[in-house]
Formats: structure tokens, C-alpha cells, sequence
């Protein structure tokens, strides 16, 4: 029997502080009715005659658990499940964000935002809120899929926790070496020096300089993931065929780790399995259509940036829709914000540092923030395009307000289907590298997003010690194609 789900929420608007209100869950079959703002009609599914568990997880980082934030959750077929109940402590008068998320064997089916208002002057009696609804989509998880969530607390602290065919609890954990953005920083800094270098040095040298960057990721391997959580990926290792990692991004360069005890050494996490990134309020996409493609190349790219647009369009072959090489802001950003379908590649410089990042168009910067109206009306979200931004630091965030400010961030807000950016400076040769061999597993091969990554990384790894290929982030779902229209 195949019908939809709805994941369903229900929260008090309003409270004192110190008050204990409840939060009520449900997977129900009822349709939005008009109340699933935020929520996106998703494939059906069939649950099976026993019945199929899901993991529900709560995260309200600036309100107290009165119990357990984690509760499994039954469905069963013809019929909407029972209430889960959540018990929740308000804390200080400020408006508070609390997100459900349903799992189901690692893989992530959906999630619902609510908000409450804490106010000492509200009424003794707590406002109800009117329930929200999400559509989950297809119970039947991807097969092998992991997901690493992590989630830091207002306090600093960080909760783990990996879901796969067997759901571990959260694992609390506190850096000791103070921020880990701090440490990362000092990383990018290292490969980027390590891309500069590549490829002018003697053989030695370049043996040595992968042996280097194999050291960083075993040193963040057991520095920066809880020992419990190694332990628990290497119980799993051998059923997991993708990995994703939801929520934390900014502070761990997750595709350079390299899982190692005494027993196993299978290389870079990035190297033998598709790594990828999902953010909160992500929509999970299965196919993204290209019908097309739209290049961006402004004036002072690199000079290997109309080389790489070139023998892209040729490889993409005469039936893909290419538009004219966009140099100008306001075409750019105009394209984005009427709901650009197909494929969106940058070949350009990125200008990133702590104040942000900045493509220096012919008519002015283009920066994340100019995404802000797409972003908002989520003007991708209808064609859920692929952007590819294959310039330097393209995936570095800063701190915005009570959020981070990214391409990745604003593009997927939009409704981008999938993003690709770097975590540091890559080199010219290795970025065209990575991005035809990407392109044609996805697009030539029908390859899954996170398998077509694995490959292109392999593809785009050499021996002269050059880091790039570790260098991509791959936000989306692992599992999702991609075929021009024009192939299908």
C-alpha cells in the first residue's frame, strides 16, 4: 500500500519562563489542508505489513529537556501512528526555534520548524500553536546510508549523533582546544599552501606532502569526532555506502578526514565513500533536471576559466541549452531570482575572507547576501538546479546575525537542487579536472550525486601531493540523478 506521510508538530506559541510545555509528534496521512508551510510534497511510500520504525529527534538548543529528545516512532500501513510526547523547560524571554527531524535507517525523511515566544509577561496559561505538517517522502531509506547530525549548543558544546540501520544515541561533546573553527582555519591555510606548491616539487617532496596532508586528517579524525562516535562508524563501516553529514558544517573540513585504528586504514573518508553535506531545512531532492546550462565568467577569472567553460559546453554536447557567458551582476542575479532551471557553473575567482565572500562582476560584487530575495522566495525551488561553483573558498561561511552567511547556504535556502563549492584555494588544473570527470559520471554516466562526487575525486586525485580533489563540498542527497532532458 503506498500513500504520503506527513510529519506533524505540534507546539505552544507562547510561555513563561520556567514553564514545562509539550510538544506532540505524529505521522499522520492527512494532506496539508493549508497548513504545511515550509513543507515540500515528496514521493509516496509503502511501509511494510510489520510496520516501519522511524527516529524522531528534536533539537531546541536554547530551551532545557525535561526528557529524552530522542523517541522511535511506529508506522503502520492504512493508519496514522500514535503521539510521540516531547517535554520541554522555556528558558530566558526571547523567541525560541525548535525543529523536529524524522529518520528512518540514516536516512533523513524530514523536518518541521516551529517557533515559541518566551515572555514574562505573558499569561499563566500557555497558547497552543497550531499544529505544522511536513510530507515525508519515501520510507524506503537509500541502502547504506549514514547520517552523521551535528548540532552545537549555545553553550559551545557539540551533540553527535550517527543514524543508520542502527540508531545510536546523541554523544555529547566539548572541544577542549576552545573553537574549532580556529583549528580549521589554520588547516585551510596549510592545504592552500600545499595546492600552491604542488606539482613543482621533486617526487620526494610530493610523497612527503601527501603524507602531511594524510597526517591532518588522521589528527582530525580522533581530535575532532567523539571517540564513541569513531567506534560506532566502524561497527557500521561495513554496511555504509554514503556518508552525510547534517547541520555543523563550518568547523571540520569533513571530505579531509581519515578514519584510522589498528585494525582499519581504508584512506580518506572522501576517498572511498560519497561524502556529502545536507543543511537544516534542506529539501531532499531525488532527480534534478538540466535542461541547460548557464555559465559565469566575469572579467579577471582565471585564465584557464574560458578554457574550462569551453571544453565543458563541448562535453555537455550540442543538444544542452547553453546560454551566453554571464559577466554582469544584475543578469546573474536576475536569472537566479526568476528561477533558473538546469545547470548554474561559476569558473571565476571567490574572494573570501572573515568579512565574507565577493565575485567581482563587471558591474559591481556579487556577494551571498544578494541572494537574500531568492533565498526568501525560494525562487529556485520549482527547477532545483545544479550549482556548481568551482572557485576558491566557495563554501566558506562567515557568522551572520543567528545564522551563517555561505553561497551553499543561500543557493540550497533558494531551492537549489544540490551545491558544489571549495573549502580553500584550488588549483586551475585540478578544478577543471574534478569538474569534467563530475560531470560526465553525473550527466553522461546517470550516476547518483554522491557516487558521481566519489568518482570525480578519485578521477582528480594524483600523486604530486596537490590537495584539491579533498577540497569540494557536495551539499544534496546522495542518491539524487541528474539527466538533461535532452539525453532522457
Amino acid at each position: 500500500m503506498s500513500e504520503p506521510r506527513h510529519l506533524i508538530a505540534a507546539l505552544a506559541e507562547q510561555a513563561r519562563p520556567g514553564t514545562e510545555v509539550p510538544l506532540l509528534v505524529q505521522i499522520a496521512r492527512v494532506p496539508g489542508q493549508g497548513q504545511g508551510q515550509g513543507s515540500v510534497r515528496l514521493p509516496s511510500f509503502s511501509v511494510p505489513k510489520e510496520g516501519a520504525q522511524l527516529m524522531i529527534i528534536v533539537t531546541a538548543p536554547t530551551l532545557r529537556a525535561v526528557a529524552d529528545l530522542s523517541q522511535e516512532l511506529t508506522v503502520y500501513p492504512g493508519q496514522d501512528s500514535g503521539w510521540l510526547l516531547f517535554r520541554l523547560r522555556t528558558t530566558t524571554s526571547r523567541l525560541h526555534q525548535v525543529t523536529v527531524h524524522a529518520f528512518h535507517k540514516g536516512t533523513h525523511l524530514g523536518a518541521v520548524h516551529l517557533q515559541i515566544s518566551v515572555d514574562a509577561d505573558a499569561d499563566g496559561v500557555v497558547t497552543n500553536g497550531e499544529p505544522r505538517r511536513a510530507v515525508l517522502p519515501g520510507i524506503a531509506f537509500e541502502p547504506g546510508e549514514a547520517t552523521l547530525q551535528v548540532h552545537r549548543a549555545e553553550d559551545g558544546s557539540f551533540s553527535f549523533q550517527l543514524l543508520s540501520e542502527t540508531c545510536y544515541p546523541p554523544e555529547q561533546f566539548r572541544y577542549r582546544g576552545g573553537d574549532p573553527g580556529q583549528a580549521a582555519e589554520r588547516i585551510y591555510c596549510e592545504l592552500r599552501e600545499a595546492a600552491r606548491r604542488a606539482g613543482q616539487l621533486p617526487p620526494d617532496d610530493a610523497r612527503a606532502l601527501r603524507r602531511r596532508l594524510m597526517n591532518e586528517g588522521v589528527q582530525l579524525w580522533s581530535s575532532a569526532v567523539p571517540e564513541a562516535i569513531q567506534k560506532q562508524f566502524w561497527k557500521e563501516a561495513h554496511r555504509i555506502t554514503s556518508f552525510t553529514v547534517l547541520g555543523e558544517h563550518n568547523f571540520v573540513p569533513w571530505e579531509l578526514l581519515y578514519p584510522l585504528d589498528a585494525d582499519n586504514n581504508e584512506g580518506f573518508l572522501a576517498e572511498w565513500l560519497p561524502v556529502v553535506r545536507r543543511v537544516f531545512r534542506q529539501d531532499r531532492v531525488h532527480q534534478i533536471s538540466v535542461p541547460g546550462a548557464a555559465f559565469v565568467m566575469p572579467p579577471g577569472s582565471p585564465p584557464e576559466a574560458a578554457l574550462e567553460i569551453a571544453e565543458l559546453r563541448d562535453s555537455l554536447g550540442p543538444g544542452m541549452a547553453n546560454k551566453d557567458v554571464i559577466t554582469k551582476r544584475e543578469v546573474l542575479a536576475d536569472l537566479i531570482e526568476r528561477g533558473h532551471a538546469g545547470l548554474l557553473h561559476f569558473a571565476c575567482h571567490n574572494n573570501f575572507s572573515t568579512s565574507g565572500s565577493r565575485v567581482n562582476m563587471d558591474d559591481g560584487p556579487f556577494e551571498p547576501i544578494d541572494l537574500a530575495t531568492a533565498a526568501q522566495t525560494r525562487s529556485l525551488r520549482a527547477h532545483q538546479p545544479l550549482v556548481f561553483f568551482n572557485a576558491c573558498r566557495s563554501a566558506g561561511e562567515i557568522p551572520w546575525f543567528n545564522d551563517t552567511l555561505s553561497w551553499a547556504q543561500q543557493f540550497l535556502k533558494a531551492g537549489a537542487g544540490a551545491f558544489i563549492g571549495t573549502l580553500w584555494p584550488v588549483r586551475s588544473d585540478s578544478a577543471m579536472q574534478f569538474a569534467k570527470a563530475f560531470y560526465a559520471r553525473l550527466l553522461d554516466d546517470g550516476r547518483p550525486l554522491g557516487q558521481a562526487s566519489l568518482l570525480a575525486r578519485q578521477e582528480a586525485q594524483n600523486l604530486d601531493g596537490d590537495p584539491s580533489w579533498l577540497a569540494y563540498a557536495v551539499y544534496g542527497s546522495p542518491a539524487a540523478t541528474a539527466t538533461p532532458q535532452t539525453r532522457a
